[in-house]
């Protein structure tokens, strides 16, 4: 039985008290966090590979405002490294700072929330919306996809940074805002059948994917200002979700078909990636049009079929017809399960595979 959200249910929004986006802003961390924390102790995660990149400038930024940096690393993205870093990180810290890509940032928020800590996200790629967002997605979460988490306190994306990551990163983030123009129609299919979600929160994802989808040129030439607005459409779905006290604005069938695949495949796919795909099921189902968006999107680079990533269509298939279970709370066009027959009809409707 799906559980509508009442609609006097309140829920706290939590927003960042500053975003930062341009070239070389990394540089003025120190600056920017003195400006709004106490105490002289802050904990700096980052990846293996992020480390030796840019961890130095980071900590020197910190000590010439008096802080005093203890930087780990972060090896997996599971909870288990959540529980690891526990043990290890200061009592007296006064933030987490995640330096890196989204399982550096993801296993970030978790340990700030649950140190009680502000988390300050400079994130090194634009792979996905959860640069700014209170959601987190962890292996091990005793088959959760996603928790709840508190909204960065601070957000820092250095637009030079994220213009040297691999471009496969970045179309990952693209698949991911053009995602919402999936979840966008299942969040207002939801508030047809009752649930409350704020027209602003469906209003902002919405704009963030037109606002993309108009400048795919742009962004995959990797000009500072292609990269800006790629990043400032993933900050806005992250502040879309604080708004909405959920991830409903920005993951809709199309998320929960992408959750069905990575569990039946063991290739390791971006996840912008495996929504863009569950994003044109989602436009055939609702009755959009799926050509155009299909077609201008591949212009633009992104893998737009199963085959493109090495996916079996009996895997597609399979996804489809049970992604629905994924999330049984929660209304999507999916309604209550996709038949076999009609999963491979609308699969080879829109020519996935």
């Amino acid at each position: 039985m799906i559980k509508m959200v009442p609609l006097n249910t309140p829920h706290t929004i939590r927003l960042p008290v500053e975003v930062i986006v341009g070239k070389n802003v990394i540089e003025y961390i120190g600056k920017i966090i003195a400006k709004h924390l106490e105490g002289d102790e802050v904990t700096v995660l980052t990846g293996p590979n992020i480390r030796p990149l840019y961890s130095n400038t980071v900590t020197a930024s910190l000590m010439d405002y008096g802080y005093k940096p203890h930087v780990d690393t972060v090896f997996s993205p599971k909870i288990s490294e959540v529980e690891r870093l526990l043990t290890q990180t200061p009592f007296s810290t006064s933030a987490v700072i995640g330096l890196g890509g989204g399982k550096v940032l993801d296993v970030g928020k978790v340990l700030a929330y649950k140190l009680k800590k502000p988390f300050v996200s400079v994130p090194t790629s634009a792979s996905h919306d959860g640069i700014a967002s209170p959601q987190a997605s962890l292996e091990g979460l005793n088959g959760s996809h996603s928790i709840r988490v508190d909204t960065p306190f601070i957000v820092i994306a250095d637009s030079h940074i994220i213009a040297s990551a691999p471009k496969q990163l970045t179309l990952g983030g693209i698949g991911d805002v053009l995602a919402k123009f999936s979840s966008v129609l299942d969040s207002r299919l939801a508030q047809s059948l009752g649930e409350y979600i704020g027209d602003y929160s469906i209003s902002l994802a919405e704009m963030s994917a037109k606002l993309v989808f108009n400048n795919l040129a742009q962004i995959i030439s990797l000009s500072d200002n292609g990269i800006r607005t790629l990043l400032e459409a993933l900050i806005s779905n992250g502040i879309a979700m604080a708004i909405a006290g959920s991830s409903r604005p920005c993951s809709g069938s199309e998320h929960l078909f992408g959750h069905a695949l990575d569990l039946l495949t063991s290739k390791k796919i971006l996840h912008g990636f495996t929504v863009l795909l569950g994003t044109k099921i989602s436009l055939a189902l609702h009755g959009e049009d799926w050509v155009e968006f299909s077609e201008k999107a591949l212009e633009a680079g992104l893998p737009m079929n199963a085959r493109q990533l090495g996916v079996p269509p009996v895997y597609v298939v399979r996804a489809l017809t049970f992604a629905n279970k994924i999330r049984p709370d929660r209304p999507t066009i999916l309604g209550n399960g996709i038949t076999l027959e009609k999963a491979r009809k609308v699969i080879d409707e829109v020519k996935l595979v």
